[in-house]
């Protein structure tokens, strides 16, 4: 009995021991030492900011399926004065997006529910979905932002830029990305010489820096094998043929071709064929550089490619000039002349391998170059990559690190791969793109925003629906011809490295149109891409004016602009002292380089673009960093009426 006695006095001390240390661990909680600094830290501050409540602080968002207790230790979101306090106590960062709304973890990761610090940022055991570091924040984004530019995250744009232009569809599915044209390489046998090819399969960018190919990093054997598999391939599509060469080029006159070369030299310069192509790395990056080209190429594919490019590239960008037959007989001599890659070694004698066709053609399977280029009967490697649609959710027990020893984490797998490819097994196929720092974390970005997160729908922001504009008549078969969709957009189709076109007729003046083809020019003279001169006829360029005239202008852009001396007078003071229009553009010499010199502007421009624009620039050009200056209607026209006296 006195046992019992004994035990009994003993658990009763132990359980009111336990009574006693349990609110005294409470009060040592993390979250409170956080709460009761934060509270005396704001006492010391000259504004006046509501203390905190002592307990635990919840965010629901019943939307998005999510519960977060951030704010539990993250007090200052939303007070200015703590804008330069120490963390957890800083001022959330201005969004367009309200923490309250959304929560914390939908943007940051993170693990929500939790009340400690290594709990919170999810860095522990089994949470796949550990907080985002800083450099890849805006991944989140993607999740509802579905639109090629997200305008607010500039690192996600370029990853999904980088994504498209690198066609990383052709070997993976990736929703929202389809497979990019790449040039065909049927007849490539009849194109370029074997010595120049090897050297492009070992290394493609010792010859384009700028190239989108990447390296497969393939052995001397593998490179020789599918040269000699390719360069069977000698016929174009639908059976296209070479004309001859002709007879100017085969001068052995020494004067004679060098008054040809001079030719071509011209001719080269007017048709600025450095807008898109670099010559030797200078110049543009949007086709290949030119600089070895004639080291590069048969002579007669040259010749006839320039002479109509579409007859063997059938959707390639590149326009079809109007040169003469003389004239583009003397470019051909001058590029022959001039552009040679006097570094590339001789053709030696080659004997293939007796089994080449069957092992070249393996090895264009194994490394799926139909993904990306056309050829003849070879059938494309289906999504021979792993899926991407849902990278961002994969879980770190799927990711095979190998024997690697960096950071175990999804981020750092994904940018580690983009950089070192076969970092993680030396039997991994995907090429080296030989990525900066900077493009392989945008790329990083950009997948894993890709997650089978369920969004709900009327969060998501979708992008615009291609434009399906495809114009008819003479006006259709010379926007085809001359590639014109590759620099501009016309109602919502095209590429936007030029202008929009698609109110080009009430932007611009008709005499100052049909001048401008007749003699292209820079509006900006420091950018590299320019309209090249396509040497267009008269019956050619009334033909492009007529339908811009009759289908790119807008009755609603035009304005009645009262012009004389007192509004000339006010527009002036108005642009020169009140708005310092002058920071950005120039007049008579005198101003900025960010925009586009004003001279004369009133024999190019309309004076109700001018006033619409304005108004409100992003409303006619979404990207342009021309600020809104909220200018009334009455200040807008004087302006407009200053502009239209410089002629």
């Amino acid at each position: 009995m006195n046992k019992l006695r004994l035990y009994f006095a003993i658990s009763s001390v132990i359980f009111l021991f336990v009574l006693a240390i349990s609110p005294l661990k409470d009060f040592f909680r993390e979250w409170k030492g956080y709460q009761y600094e934060y509270n005396t830290m704001i006492k010391e501050l000259p504004q006046r900011i509501k203390p905190a409540e002592i307990g635990i602080k919840q965010i629901w968002i019943k939307k998005l399926a999510k519960v977060d207790r951030c704010t539990t230790c993250h007090l200052g979101l939303k007070e200015e004065a703590l804008v330069d306090a120490k963390e957890p106590f800083r001022m959330h960062p201005r969004i367009y997006h309200d923490f309250e709304e959304f929560g914390c973890t939908i943007c940051h990761e993170g693990q929500g529910s939790a009340t400690t610090f290594e709990e919170s940022i999810g860095k522990v055991k089994y949470w796949d979905k550990p907080i985002f570091p800083r450099e890849y924040m805006e991944a989140s984004c993607g999740k509802c932002h579905k639109e090629q530019v997200v305008n607010q995250a500039p690192i996600l744009s370029l990853g999904r830029k980088l994504i498209k232009e690198y066609n990383c569809g052709g070997c993976h599915k990736l929703e929202g990305f389809q497979r990019q044209w790449v040039p065909s390489l049927n007849g490539i046998g009849s194109k370029v010489n074997r010595s120049w090819m090897v050297s492009w399969l070992k290394n493609p960018k010792g010859y384009f820096s700028k190239t989108k190919m990447p390296n497969f990093q393939l052995s001397d054997d593998e490179a020789n094998t599918i040269a000699d598999f390719l360069m069977t391939f000698t016929s174009f599509r639908d059976n296209a043929t070479f004309e001859p060469l002709p007879s100017q080029l085969m001068q052995t006159s020494e004067s004679r071709k060098v008054a040809m070369e001079e030719l071509g030299s011209t001719r080269l310069r007017e048709a600025r064929c450095i807008s898109c192509h670099s010559i030797n790395g200078k110049g543009g990056y949007v086709a290949t550089d030119l600089g070895k080209v004639s080291s590069k190429v048969n002579l007669e594919w040259l010749y006839n490619y320039i002479k109509n490019p579409k007859l063997f590239q059938p959707n390639v960008e590149m326009p079809r000039y109007r040169f003469n037959n003389n004239d583009l007989a003397a470019v051909i001599a001058y590029m022959k002349s001039e552009y040679v890659d006097f570094d590339l070694a001789e053709s030696v004698p080659h004997i293939p391998d007796p089994q080449y066709y069957e092992k070249g053609l393996a090895l264009i399977k194994k490394y799926n170059c139909r993904g990306c280029h056309e050829l003849e009967t070879i059938k494309r490697s289906e999504e021979l990559g792993p899926e991407l649609t849902y990278i961002g959710s994969k879980k770190l027990y799927e990711i095979d690190f190998g024997q690697s020893e960096v950071d175990q984490s999804l981020s750092t797998y994904l940018f580690t791969k983009l950089k070192s490819p076969r970092i993680f097994s030396s039997k991994m196929k995907m090429p080296n793109y030989e990525f900066s720092d900077e493009q392989a974390q945008a790329i990083s970005v950009a997948l894993l925003g890709n997650t089978s997160e369920q969004i709900p729908e009327e969060l998501k922001i979708k992008p615009k629906p291609a434009g399906t504009y495809s114009p008819q008549g003479k006006f259709g078969k010379l926007v085809n011809d001359l590639a014109c969709f590759g620099c501009h957009t016309m109602f919502d189709r095209g590429r936007l490295i030029a202008t929009d076109l698609t109110l080009e007729a009430s932007m611009a003046k008709r005499d100052w149109i049909e001048h401008y083809f007749n003699v292209p020019y820079s509006l900006r003279p420091i950018l590299t891409e320019r309209m090249p001169n396509l040497f267009l006829s008269e019956d050619e360029i009334k033909t492009l004016v007529d339908y811009m005239q009759t289908v790119f202008v807008a009755d609603t852009l035009a304005h009645d602009i009262t012009i004389n001396e007192t509004t000339i007078a006010k527009g002036k003071l108005l642009y020169n002292e009140r708005y310092g229009c002058q920071s950005c553009h120039q007049i008579n010499g005198k101003g900025g380089f960010v925009g586009p010199p004003l001279d004369k502007v009133a024999s190019r421009l309309q004076p109700g673009w001018i006033f619409h624009w304005l108004k409100n620039p992003q409303a006619y050009k979404p990207e342009s960093i021309e600020p809104n200056n909220n200018f009334t209607d009455q200040e807008a026209e004087v302006i407009t009426a200053y502009l239209m006296s410089l002629h």
